[in-house]
């Protein structure tokens, strides 16, 4: 049998489809006609004494006038609308700060509000803009009633299949519109999206027949950022069989769906396989008969996908840009994003401006790799040098003249101020010269430039520390890493410092990896030493550090006496009291002081509920004495462990995850219990399928059933 191994679990590669239509206007239960004149939809709209137009203009008189404005492209921005009052408001008031320099514009809506207050503010905006509304119920009754069943809240939008495929009528209705009224271009907008001022212009100037603007949603409350645009099938990432962005062939879903997102965070117009939503569709796209009608032998679900068949069929290329993102009010939580995307889109800044903050000496192994990854991420580098005696200085002048002296006074939170201090940017970004961005968290740190709210004050990130032999990470922690300059943040602490932030945390998914280069030394130690015998006295934090500096070193006893010290201060953060009792029990193994090991153990439950990991370490301690039924209890306390809510606690996933099964898997065959050993070594598969103990363990099974099958034959 195996023992237990510590390696890192690693998720298995997520579910790219999302549970519910990315790209869909607000459904209904009736069937619509499609194809409707556009004499008919004015009919319908006076029949039903609204208002339909700011003036008595007559569309032939508009259009004679839009033709004396050579160059300008007639655009019909056009919307099935049923929506919230306050979504609403934001979606229209993005369409009138659309920029139309080589454009002439026009509006139709399709009023299919439930809300009699969402109707009136639609009614208001075309009076006071060149626009019709025509009513979605053809017999204009406009009653509640009418409207079908279609609901949505904080966890997604839900729809049946005969809202999915009467909304498709609606936007056969506005194709056919831009045809007998002769648009050049529709621009067809789902209602709940905010737009840059620059999207339409964008779109037109691309020359793409048909090609959607980009745009982000979580499907789920807690799911991965998606996009609305795909390549294959109803929303496959990947192309089976296809090629990689770099024209490489590969077999692999995961690697293509990564490249594919990572492309989509980078401004350009790239080629896909299906898109909606938010759209351009020119009209010789119009003309040859393109229709969101249901294709009967295709059960695709949401009629955008059965658009882009037809398309595709048609012999048109489908296309998304990526310049201008839009805003998807997805939920009312999502709401108040709007004041932060606008304030960002319409103030000319595309994106947060970034200085990089480096400390450096002696580094020029390592500082080129570095500065690489930052391309396209920062704005302005600021390389501090503590004195630098090889290349480090003449490898920092080929990314940027501001490179800044600091002489060294064994403060690493003096020099890491002084670097915020010549920054010049509306963020400070901070390395060290050893860290990199990998390729695929260089293009989110990128897509965040552009989209990061103005008021969060601080962006944590990912610190990957330490690999597996197969490349996963083995150790990370999050760090404080990007942060408002206007808000001074400092940081604390002559060695182990830290930036001491507050107010508005960003958590992201943006991983900083470290690549260390150089052997480890005892400068950390020096200093506490030096410190020491100076007669400072130290904090509960410097404490805390100082002992891990001693334990690092083999010094022992001095670090269990440096911990002791911070637990009896009675103060620091939680994690940090957490983890001296852990390490004052690695010190005692260490020592050969079995009781004040388990004791040290027993000690961090006073701080916080049982952690996953001091269980298994509990467990491991009783295995080892062959004390299978402690061991088997504290194994089972530790796969009943309550996670911490913060975000910055650093946890051992394997412990939270397939490392007790496993154990319990060893445990129950040591009492005998082949049944429940089997069990345990099916959940930790479950967890981690490639792991070599668990499938070793998988095989001894089997090989047991075989012989048991051969001596009852």
């Amino acid at each position: 049998m195996s023992t237990l191994k510590k390696e890192p679990l690693r998720k298995s590669q997520e579910e790219f489809k999302p549970q519910v239509e990315p790209n869909s206007q607000e459904k209904e239960n009736q069937n619509e006609k499609q194809h409707e004149s556009a004499n008919e939809n004015q009919k319908e709209s006076q029949s039903n004494h609204r208002p339909a137009r700011r003036s008595d203009k007559s569309l032939e008189t508009r259009q004679s006038e839009t033709l004396e404005a050579p160059g300008q492209e007639r655009i019909l921005i056009a919307s099935p609308i049923r929506q919230t009052t306050p979504v609403l408001r934001e979606f229209l008031d993005s369409l009138h700060a659309l920029e139309r320099t080589t454009v002439k514009t026009d509006y139709l809506f399709v009023d299919d509000n439930v809300e009699e207050s969402a109707s009136n503010i639609l009614h208001e905006f075309v009076l006071q803009h060149e626009g019709t509304v025509i009513q979605a119920d053809e017999h204009g009754s406009g009653s509640p009633d009418n409207k079908g069943v279609y609901s949505k809240d904080e966890g997604g939008h839900y729809w049946q299949d005969e809202q999915i495929w009467r909304v498709a009528g609606l936007k056969n209705r506005i194709l056919q519109y831009a045809r007998d009224n002769h648009y050049d271009a529709v621009f067809l907008i789902d209602s709940d999206l905010v737009l840059h001022p620059r999207t339409l212009e964008q779109l037109v100037s691309s020359g793409k027949d048909i090609v959607s603007n980009i745009f982000w949603t979580r499907w789920q409350p807690d799911a991965r950022e998606m996009p609305q645009v795909w390549l294959q099938d109803e929303y496959a990432l990947f192309r089976r069989g296809g090629k990689t962005v770099d024209g490489t062939e590969t077999e692999d879903e995961g690697t293509q769906t990564t490249a594919f997102l990572n492309q989509l965070r980078i401004p350009g117009c790239y080629e896909v396989g299906g898109l909606g939503a938010c759209t351009l569709i020119r009209k010789n796209v119009l003309a040859a008969g393109v229709s969101y009608d249901q294709i009967p032998n295709v059960s695709f679900w949401g009629e955008d996908r059965h658009f882009c068949i037809r398309a595709q069929a048609l012999g048109f290329r489908l296309f998304v840009d990526t310049h201008f993102p839009a805003y998807h009010i997805y939920r009312l939580s999502e709401l108040p994003g709007v004041s932060a995307f606008n304030r960002r889109a319409r103030r000319g800044e595309e994106t947060i401006s970034i200085t990089l903050c480096m400390i450096v000496k002696n580094e020029e192994a390592s500082l080129a790799r570095c500065l690489d990854s930052v391309n396209g991420i920062a704005d302005e580098i600021v390389i501090v040098d503590t004195g630098s005696t090889d290349r480090t200085r003449q490898i920092a002048s080929r990314y940027t003249d501001r490179i800044v002296d600091f002489e060294w006074v064994d403060d690493f939170a003096a020099a890491r101020n002084f670097a915020f201090d010549q920054a010049k940017s509306e963020y400070i970004l901070w390395l060290d010269a050893d860290d990199v961005f990998e390729p695929e968290d260089r293009a989110k740190l990128i897509a965040l430039k552009r989209s990061l709210d103005p008021d969060v004050d601080s962006v944590t990130m990912d610190y990957n520390l330490s690999f597996t032999a197969d490349g996963k990470v083995a150790y990370s922690l999050r760090r404080n890493r990007l942060v408002r300059r206007d808000r001074q943040f400092r940081w604390i602490g002559a060695v182990h410092e830290y930036l001491a932030v507050a107010g508005n945390l960003l958590h992201s998914d943006i991983a900083v990896t470290h690549k260390k280069d150089k052997e480890y030394t005892d400068r950390n130690l020096r200093i506490y030493r030096k410190r020491e015998q100076a007669g400072e006295e130290f904090g509960p934090r410097d404490l805390y550090y100082f002992g891990n500096e001693l334990k690092d070193h083999g010094q022992h006893e001095d670090a269990v006496k440096y911990y002791e010290k911070f637990l009896d201060t009675g103060l620091g953060w939680v994690e940090d009291q957490i983890a001296a009792c852990q390490k004052i029990a690695d010190c005692e193994a260490a020592l050969e002081h079995p009781e004040q090991e388990v004791t040290a153990l027993f000690r961090s439950f006073a701080y916080d509920l049982p952690r996953a990991e001091i269980c298994c370490r509990l467990g491991g301690y009783f295995a080892d004495r062959e004390d299978y039924r402690k061991a088997l209890f504290w194994y089972e306390q530790a796969t009943r462990a309550v996670r911490p809510d913060d975000p910055m606690v650093v946890l051992n996933e394997a412990a939270w995850t397939w490392m007790p099964h496993l154990q319990l898997c060893v445990c129950y065959d040591r009492m005998g219990n082949r049944a429940k050993a089997r069990e345990h070594n099916d959940i930790a598969l479950a967890y981690h399928p490639t792991h070599p103990s668990m499938l070793y363990n998988d095989r001894y099974f089997k090989d047991l059933e075989k012989d048991n099958v051969l001596e009852n034959a």
